[in-house]
């Protein structure tokens, strides 16, 4: 019988390195411009400026931000019952920015308009619709709506409670079904701020990630 090799003890900072630098790698790959990649990190060093984004433009975010943005009493939940067909009458949470937020999501802007690597950073939020790392997602009541309506196994099994992190829909719901971006993007209108049709539209586990060739 072999004896099980011990990791190094740094093995945890180790691959916190390792993905840190995978980041920075990916996006000079991405940006060419070096200003821009020095903008766009430090923009990414601030704590509250991507999530609060996502849950502007998204309508969704980690449910590891939005216990930070709670925490800052940037959010408020509110609670819905479903009119869908597949969810009729059940009681749903969803996700919002508070007063505090939205003043908050004003300020981690302020001094950048017409920066054209701002909108860069924004665009690049709006290319997807949720990553989860693993924990599950805070959604806001359009984009859960819209989920509940297609119904979207893909999203709605990622949706938790922000108080304890349960799941609101049992993990294996309709997991036999498949919804395509193409789907997606047809429904995206319903949760845009602009009421226009998302072109990004993904759906990202990053604990199901295939290995990069």
């Amino acid at each position: 019988m072999h004896a099980v090799q011990q990791p190094p003890r740094s093995f945890l900072l180790l691959a916190d390195i390792a993905a840190r630098n995978a980041r920075d790698e990916a996006i000079r790959t991405a940006v060419t411009d070096p200003s821009a990649v020095k903008f766009i990190t430090a923009l990414l060093s601030r704590p509250l400026l991507r999530p609060l984004l996502e849950l502007e433009y998204n309508g969704c975010t980690t449910y590891e931000s939005a216990l930070l943005l709670s925490s800052h009493e940037l959010v408020r939940t509110t609670r819905f019952r479903c009119r869908s067909a597949s969810f009729r009458g059940q009681e749903f949470e969803a996700l919002e920015l508070s007063h505090l937020g939205v003043e908050a999501l004003f300020l981690e802007q302020e001094g950048f308009d017409g920066s054209r690597w701002m909108k860069m950073f924004q665009t690049g939020v709006e290319g997807y619709a949720c990553i989860d790392h693993g924990a599950g997602v805070c959604i806001s009541r359009e984009h859960f709506e819209t989920a509940l309506d297609i119904p979207d196994p893909e999203m709605l099994e990622r949706v938790v409670y922000l108080s304890n992190g349960a799941r609101q829909i049992s993990k294996g719901f309709r997991a036999e079904e498949f919804v395509d971006e193409a789907c997606r993007r047809e429904y995206s209108a319903w949760w845009t701020p602009d009421g226009k049709p998302r072109t990004a539209v993904e759906v990202a586990d990053l604990t199901r990630l295939q290995p990069m060739t």
